[in-house]
């Protein structure tokens, strides 16, 4: 087979995957490029309240203790518990009581629980506590953990509005034909001989097709190795397990199970004490103390500023049972590449760099389909598109 013919194959390929999937990658591209800057964002829907109080903060399980006081007075007892530590100054700690999370109620494959007597799903009791560090002052509490719009923006790039076992393979698949679009972008764009010149820009003379050609071309090589980073990542997160990224031994979810036990379970302080004991100079970042009695606490921190880690700790005696660090491993940085939280300066670079891919597949899409329209208004067959892609000086 020549050259020419992949050309033209590839070509054929990147036409109808780009037609057919546009709106959906649009779709895909835009809601994460949104949620590159969610916290800027929640904060200008929805600003956090901020502590005033100065001096030394409170036990963890006493402020734990205070938010379950304040989640029991609006009739919401029991459920997960996650205490979100500040990390500026005059941050609140924030506690999420019931499992409530940024993606909202998501539904599950064979559907939710249903109110009791009632046909519509019950609610999950979930509420957000803002508290004073220092002097434990409840200074708001919110039913929700993210502003509507950041919610559907979750749901839309995580499951696509879908259940957790349909929609996450299906952006999956999504992802894998953007990793196609630009591989195959990338062979089409490859110029002749004597034309790389031309192949980095947009001319000030390209009007009409030849506009929208060198706009799509030139966008998808200087977006080429970012798009393709965050295309292949968001593939990573989508399959987790076949991806290798599932530790062994796990329960549901990948987390480690322990052996229910009557009599009283730790708090967060003492969860923090453990986790710092088994691994020295960690930040604590987030900790969740679970509603079951047979899944452990696990306390959050960053590794290398970068990858999630977690040390799970038995909330019966205290002991440790795994610290979850896959800083050396290649698959466990593909999170902070997908959503730009690598971390320092340079983090802030790509993350902004992340921002611009996530708007590039409306670009595509937008000059993609009107190349196609207006081949089709001049009744020139798609095929010959195929050396025109190679940007040069052709007359349109």
């Amino acid at each position: 087979m020549s050259f020419t013919s992949v050309r033209h194959t590839l070509f054929t390929i990147h036409m109808w995957v780009g037609l057919i999937l546009g709106v959906l990658l649009a779709a895909l591209g835009l809601s994460g490029s949104l949620l590159v800057y969610d916290e800027t964002v929640s904060n200008w829907i929805a600003p956090a309240p901020r502590a005033v109080t100065t001096g030394t903060s409170l036990p963890l399980s006493m402020l734990a203790g205070i938010a379950r006081e304040a989640a029991a007075s609006k009739g919401i007892e029991g459920g997960q518990l996650q205490l979100i530590l500040p990390e500026k100054k005059n941050d609140a700690l924030v506690v999420r009581i019931g499992g409530l999370s940024p993606m909202g109620n998501v539904p599950r494959a064979n559907g939710e629980r249903r109110a009791e007597g009632g046909d519509r799903p019950a609610r999950p009791r979930q509420l957000q506590v803002y508290l004073d560090p220092v002097s434990g002052e409840v200074l708001a509490t919110r039913n929700f953990a993210a502003p509507s719009l950041l919610t559907f923006a979750h749901q839309l790039h995580g499951n696509f509005l879908m259940s957790r076992e349909t929609g996450r393979p299906f952006v999956g698949w999504l992802g894998v034909a953007m990793c196609l679009l630009g591989i195959s972008g990338l062979v089409l764009w490859w110029p002749k001989r004597g034309q790389w010149k031309y192949a980095f820009k947009v001319r000030p003379t390209a009007t009409g097709l030849r506009f929208h050609r060198e706009l799509h071309a030139a966008t998808g090589i200087w977006i080429f190795v970012v798009f393709m980073a965050v295309s292949f990542s968001g593939v990573v997160i989508s399959w987790p397990q076949v991806m290798g990224l599932g530790g062994p031994g796990a329960g549901p979810r990948g987390m480690a199970m322990v052996e229910p036990m009557e009599g009283r379970r730790l708090g967060p302080t003492e969860a923090v004490i453990a986790a710092t004991t088994a691994v020295p100079d960690i930040k604590p970042r987030t900790i969740t103390v679970p509603a079951r009695p047979d899944q452990p606490i696990s306390v959050n921190y960053r590794s290398h500023d970068a990858v999630n880690a977690a040390v799970l700790i038995d909330p019966h005696n205290g002991k440790v049972l795994m610290v979850r660090d896959n800083s050396q491993r290649f698959l466990a940085w593909m999170r902070p590449v997908h959503d730009g939280t690598l971390g320092g300066v340079v983090g802030d670079f790509w993350r902004f760099l992340v921002f611009l891919s996530g708007l590039v597949p409306t670009l595509f899409m937008v000059t993609g389909l009107i190349m196609w329209w207006k081949k089709r208004q001049r009744h020139v067959p798609m095929t010959a598109m195929t050396e025109e892609l190679t940007v040069g000086e052709d007359a349109e």
